[in-house]
């Protein structure tokens, strides 16, 4: 609450008059506001400090897969890998939600392979359907074009969240990513 008082003259008469105003509106959106700001900085560092960890584990295991023909070891490392893959995707998704907040986010149009894009993402995720005991098949109906023209990241990104909900949800059984074309 905020008062002030204001000396006015009504009729030749000196006249004071109370204002009241209640800022508690004014108040939450300040901390709103704030608040807003704070979970921004917040998202945008964690997700840089993750970032640059992630990029040096992916060097890594490039590096000990080029020295090595243990097909155990190999095996391990591409569970990393993997693994790797699926927390840099939420990373970036959450370095671009924080990006879309600002109203500062662009799209990264450009041409791509759609099957070998969508083959990248099954890969991504095959550890974890091979521990779920989900099988995972890609088939292309309907003349597929080998080029597609739009944003890979955020093709992939999308193609994540519903093939990790997919496996997240199933119980043994397979996933099978159809890639068609749309004849309207």
């Amino acid at each position: 609450m905020q008062a002030s008082v204001r000396k006015l003259v009504f009729n030749d008469k000196k006249c004071c008059i109370l204002i009241l105003k209640n800022l508690t509106s004014v108040f939450r959106l300040k901390k709103a506001s704030k608040m807003k700001q704070n979970m921004h900085m917040l998202t945008t560092t964690v997700s840089h400090e993750l970032r640059m960890p992630l990029e040096l584990v992916i060097s890594i295991y490039r590096i000990m897969l080029s020295h090595t023909t243990d097909p155990h070891f190999i095996e391990l490392i591409k569970v990393v890998q993997s693994s790797n893959q699926i927390l840099l995707f939420r990373v970036n998704d959450l370095l671009d939600s924080s990006t879309m907040e600002k109203g500062a986010f662009t799209k990264n149009l450009k041409v791509f392979d759609l099957v070998k894009s969508v083959e990248e993402v099954v890969q991504i995720n095959s550890q974890q359907a091979l521990f779920r005991e989900v099988s995972l098949k890609v088939r292309k109906i309907n003349m597929v074009p080998k080029y597609m023209f739009t944003d890979n990241t955020r093709f992939q990104q999308v193609l994540m969240n519903y093939l990790g909900n997919g496996i997240k949800f199933s119980q043994g059984g397979e996933i099978e990513i159809t890639v068609e074309v749309d004849k309207r």
